[in-house]
């Protein structure tokens, strides 16, 4: 029997509001917004007959439990390996930390027992993740699992066989739903980072005067990205629509617009191991593959691939080559 999976992260807290990726506060709360996001998201599932619901044990992702727990009508399942990655009292991507980790390193210490004060490495999350998966292998049926932006990474690359030095960059909004399904030994990959029931909550935005010329920036910008990639480039969305701006509040990890790119290729292509994962649903893969500045704002450019050019002939789009 097939064991499908909803792999879901918690709704937004305030911690998430500053954009970081990872944090083990164990009484951080989610926010209003985080309750209205997590609503969305149990109005989305709550059709879908789960046959467990498991949860990390943090408070954040156990309020978003207790909710969707009462539209589909099943107890909570707490399990502390699905705890957020904790990087204790330092920030492991702090130039001050790096270099400390440097000379560690090259003092003949292993990198599985180098840890931040007061928290855990990577190898930790990783060593935790893998026994999850190893005992939810032996499960059947529909599972929804509630848990962090870093388990869940670290989930689906585990899941395709990848060791550490392999794993993908992987964006997880707050609510968002990963799919995956064991069947046969193997998993498969269904979709990633799917919010699109948070859509129509977005913050206000303030647009900006000059569309025309971010327009121009945007174009060069993903020219000169995709250069050595065939097929036919676009713009979309917010970029055309003269609608760009900036947020008043964080929106799905973004605080301005995105700028979207298509790229209709006739080719499969090898997706360069510097691009971020936005999200993959219904067979289209979104990537973050860098970012351009408006004013003090840095706004992240998606680039969506897309094989079958009538995946798009009903959005509004300018072609750029």
């Amino acid at each position: 029997m097939v064991l499908k999976i909803y792999l879901i992260r918690h709704g937004e807290t305030n911690f998430n509001k500053s954009d970081k990726d990872w944090g083990q506060n164990k009484e951080e709360e989610l926010n209003d917004r985080g309750i209205r996001q997590t609503n969305k998201l149990t109005e989305r599932l709550k059709a879908i007959k789960f046959d467990k619901l498991i949860s990390s044990d943090l408070k954040r992702a156990l309020q978003t439990s207790e909710i969707l727990s009462k539209a589909i009508n099943l107890e909570i399942i707490q399990d502390n390996r699905l705890q957020e990655y904790d990087p204790g009292e330092v920030d492991p991507s702090s130039d001050k930390w790096i270099e400390k980790y440097k000379r560690m390193l090259e003092s003949g210490i292993s990198k599985y027992d180098i840890r931040p004060f007061g928290g855990e490495n990577i190898w930790d999350l990783i060593k935790r993740v893998k026994s999850f998966i190893d005992d939810l292998e032996k499960e059947n049926g529909v599972i929804a699992i509630v848990t962090h932006s870093g388990v869940n990474v670290a989930f689906i690359n585990l899941s395709q066989g990848k060791e550490k030095n392999e794993f993908i960059n992987i964006k997880q909004d707050n609510t968002c739903i990963n799919i995956l399904e064991f069947y046969e030994e193997k998993w498969k990959i269904l979709s990633i980072n799917d919010s699109n029931h948070i859509d129509d909550i977005k913050p206000k935005k303030k647009l900006y005067e000059s569309q025309e010329e971010i327009k121009q920036l945007a174009k060069e910008y993903v020219l000169n990205k995709l250069n050595n990639l065939n097929g036919e480039i676009y713009l979309g969305e917010d970029i055309i629509n003269k609608s760009f701006g900036s947020y008043d509040k964080i929106y799905k990890r973004y605080k301005g617009s995105p700028v979207e790119s298509y790229l209709v290729s006739r080719e499969k292509l090898e997706i360069p191991k510097e691009w971020k994962i936005s999200s993959i649903i219904e067979g289209i893969e979104k990537y973050e593959i860098g970012k351009i500045k408006i004013g003090d704002l840095k706004h992240k450019i998606n680039i969506s691939i897309i094989y079958d050019k009538r995946e798009i002939e009903e959005k509004n789009l300018e072609k750029i080559r």
